[in-house]
C-alpha cells in the first residue's frame, strides 16, 4: 500500500470542490460545460467513473450557486480497436476497425462499441449521474465537426509544430531528427478505408494508421492510402470517413462542443502532457483558451491497477452488486483527485459503515465535532442520487444484512422481512419502521448476499444444511449433548434479546461443566457444519427458537 493509499478512511480533502468550482467560474460563459471521454473498447471500469462523478459535482455546485451548467459524456466508439481486451471474444479480422462499425457479439446494441458504452451509461441513474450523452462516430457526420476537421488540415504546418515541441521534448538529438522527419509529411487525420472497412493496419504495437497523404483546401480534395488493403484514392472530404489523430480529435471536440472543463487521468493530465498539447492547440488552431483542466490519480481495486485492454476490469454494474452508489460517490468526494485511492472490496462492510455514520451526522442523529458537521453538510448531499430527503430514512446494518441475507432460502421471504423490521426497531429505537426504510431492505440484503458471496471471508458465508452431517453428530460428546438439551429449555422458555441468548450460552456451559468455548463451537457445528461463525447471540435469534431447537432435537434423538 503506498503513502496515497494509507489511513484512507481517516482522511478527507474537500477543499478541491471549492478551488475547481472557483477556477471553472473565472471563464465568462453562458452555459458551463463539463465533458468527460472514453473510448468504448471493452468493458469499462469503476475507476472512470471517478472522472464522471468529479464532473458531476463541479456541475452540481455550479447550479447551487445559480448558474447554468450542464455534464456531457463522449462515447469514443470511431476509435480504431488495437488490440483484443481479454475478456472479449473477437476474431483478429476486425483489427484496426472503428468500434462503431464492428459488430455486437452479444446482439444487443448497434456495434461493439455501444455495447461497452451502453453497459455503463446503464448505471448512470444509480450512480446520480445525467450527462448528454455524444456518440463520436456520429459527431463526425456533423457540419461542425467536418468544418473542424478541414481547420486542422489546413493547420497541419502548426500542429506539427506543435506535436514535435511536445512530443520530441525528451528526445535525443537522433530520436529528434528522426522523429522531424517523419513528421514533414504527417497529417492529422486518417481515413476508413471504403473498401476494407479500416482505419489502420497492425495492432498494438505495430500500427500503421491509414494516414491523409494529402489535402487541398480549394478543392477540399483529400488523398489517402490503406495499408491494410493496399487501396489508395483521392476525394471530397464530404465524401471521405475521416479521423482526427486521437490528440487532435480531442481538441476538435471541445471546440465544437464548447467545453469549459474536462477532467482528466493523470496520463494525460501531466506537464507537458496530452492535456497541455490539447490547450496549446486550442489556442493556436481554434483561437481559444480550451478548457478548465482538473487532474486526477486512478482508483484501483484490490492493490492493482485497472486496464480495459488487459482484461483487468472492476465495473460500475460489478461494483453496484456488493455495495449501494452512494458509497462510491463518497470514496470519489473525501479524496483528493490527485490522490489515488484503492478499493479494498473485503472492507466493503465498514466503508458503507463509515458513509452511513457520515449520513447520520448530516440528519444530526449521531454526536460531532464542528469539522465533522461542516463535511457531512457539504460531502453528503453531493454523495445523494436525488434529492435529499427531508427526513432520515433508517438503513439496515450491512453486517447484519450480510448474516442475513444468506438465511432467505431457509427461513423464507416473508420471516426474513419480520427480521429485518425487528432489528430496524431495535437499531433505532422505533415503534414503527417507515415504509421508506422496508423498501431499501430488498437491496440491501442482494448487495450483502453478493458481497459475501464474492469478496467475503470463510465466515462470512454461511451455508446451512437440511440435517446435521452425520460426521458432526459423531463428534459430539454426552457432555455436549448434556450442554445442548440443557439450553434447548433456555429456547423453550421463550424470546431472549442478543445479549441475553449470548449470556445463556455462557451460563449453561458453566451448569454442565463444559468449557464456554467448546459450548460455542458446538453450537456453531450443529447450524452451520463450522467451528466459528456470526456472533452466535445474534444469529441463534435470526434463526429462530423454533428453528435451532428442532435443530438440537434432531442430534439428541
Amino acid at each position: 500500500m503506498t503513502e496515497g493509499e494509507s489511513n484512507q478512511e481517516e482522511e478527507y480533502s474537500i477543499h478541491w470542490i471549492e478551488d475547481v468550482v472557483n477556477e471553472v467560474l473565472e471563464r465568462d460563459v453562458e452555459e458551463f460545460r463539463i465533458s468527460s471521454g472514453k473510448s468504448s473498447s471493452g468493458a469499462i471500469h469503476i475507476g472512470f467513473v471517478r472522472e464522471l462523478i468529479i464532473g458531476d459535482v463541479i456541475k452540481r455546485e455550479l447550479q447551487r450557486l445559480g448558474k447554468n451548467a450542464k455534464t456531457m459524456f463522449v462515447v469514443d466508439d470511431f476509435d480504431p480497436i488495437r488490440s483484443i481486451p481479454g475478456t472479449v471474444e473477437l476474431s483478429d479480422e476486425w483489427m484496426g476497425t472503428p468500434y462503431s462499425d464492428i459488430p455486437d457479439s452479444f446482439g444487443c446494441c448497434e456495434s461493439f462499441g455501444a455495447h461497452w458504452a451502453n453497459e455503463l451509461i446503464e448505471t448512470f441513474d444509480e450512480f446520480g449521474l445525467n450527462p448528454e450523452v455524444y456518440w463520436q462516430s456520429k459527431l463526425y457526420d456533423t457540419p461542425e465537426m467536418m468544418d473542424a476537421v478541414r481547420t486542422c488540415l489546413r493547420e497541419t504546418e502548426t500542429i506539427r509544430e506543435i506535436m514535435i515541441k511536445y512530443i520530441a521534448g525528451g528526445f535525443t538529438e537522433d530520436q529528434r531528427d528522426e522523429y522531424i522527419e517523419s513528421m514533414d509529411s504527417w497529417y492529422p487525420a486518417s481515413v476508413i478505408c471504403p473498401v476494407c472497412g479500416k482505419l489502420q493496419a497492425g495492432g498494438k504495437g505495430s500500427i500503421i494508421p491509414n494516414r491523409v497523404t494529402g489535402y487541398d483546401p480549394g478543392t477540399d480534395m483529400v488523398s489517402y492510402e490503406c495499408h491494410a488493403c493496399g487501396h489508395s484514392a483521392t476525394s471530397l472530404l464530404s465524401e471521405t470517413r475521416v479521423k482526427l489523430s486521437w490528440r487532435i480529435d480531442w481538441v476538435a471536440k471541445w471546440y465544437v462542443l464548447n467545453v469549459t472543463c474536462e477532467p482528466a487521468g493523470k496520463d494525460h493530465s501531466v506537464k507537458g502532457g496530452s492535456y497541455d498539447t490539447g490547450l496549446e492547440m486550442s489556442r493556436r488552431i481554434f483561437g481559444w483558451q480550451g478548457p478548465v483542466k482538473v487532474p486526477f490519480e486512478w482508483i484501483r481495486i484490490g492493490g492493482r491497477d485497472m486496464s480495459t485492454s488487459e482484461g483487468i476490469v472492476f465495473t460500475p454494474k460489478k461494483f453496484l452488486e456488493i455495495a449501494p452508489p452512494e458509497l462510491y460517490r463518497f470514496i470519489v468526494l473525501r479524496t483528493e483527485p490527485t490522490r489515488a485511492y484503492n478499493i479494498q472490496t473485503d472492507r466493503i462492510p465498514d466503508l458503507v459503515d463509515e458513509f452511513e455514520r457520515l449520513e447520520r451526522v448530516y440528519y444530526g442523529l449521531e454526536e460531532a465535532d464542528d469539522d465533522r458537521r461542516n463535511l457531512a453538510r457539504l460531502v453528503y448531499p453531493l454523495c445523494v442520487a436525488g434529492s435529499v430527503s427531508e427526513e432520515y430514512i433508517p438503513k439496515l446494518s450491512f453486517r447484519f444484512s450480510v448474516t442475513t441475507s444468506q438465511m432467505v432460502e431457509l427461513l423464507g421471504e416473508d420471516v426474513i422481512m419480520d427480521r429485518c423490521r425487528e432489528m430496524l426497531k431495535k437499531q433505532y429505537h422505533l415503534n414503527e419502521v417507515p415504509e421508506a426504510a422496508m423498501k431499501m431492505v430488498p437491496d440491501r440484503l442482494r448487495r450483502a448476499k453478493n458481497w459475501a458471496l464474492q469478496f467475503g471471508s470463510d465466515r462470512d458465508r454461511i451455508e446451512i444444511s437440511d440435517h446435521v452431517p452425520a460426521d458432526v453428530i459423531s463428534t459430539l460428546t454426552d457432555q455436549d449433548k448434556q450442554f445442548l438439551a440443557a439450553f434447548d429449555k433456555v429456547l423453550e422458555s421463550g424470546a431472549l434479546d442478543d445479549e441475553e441468548m449470548q449470556g445463556a450460552v455462557f451460563e449453561k456451559a458453566r451448569e454442565v461443566d463444559i468449557k464456554e468455548k467448546r459450548a460455542f463451537l458446538v453450537l456453531y457445528r450443529i447450524t452451520i457444519s463450522r467451528k466459528s461463525g456470526p456472533r452466535l447471540g445474534p444469529f441463534l435469534n435470526l434463526l429462530g427458537n423454533d428453528w435451532v431447537s428442532a435443530r438440537i432435537k434432531s442430534v439428541l434423538g
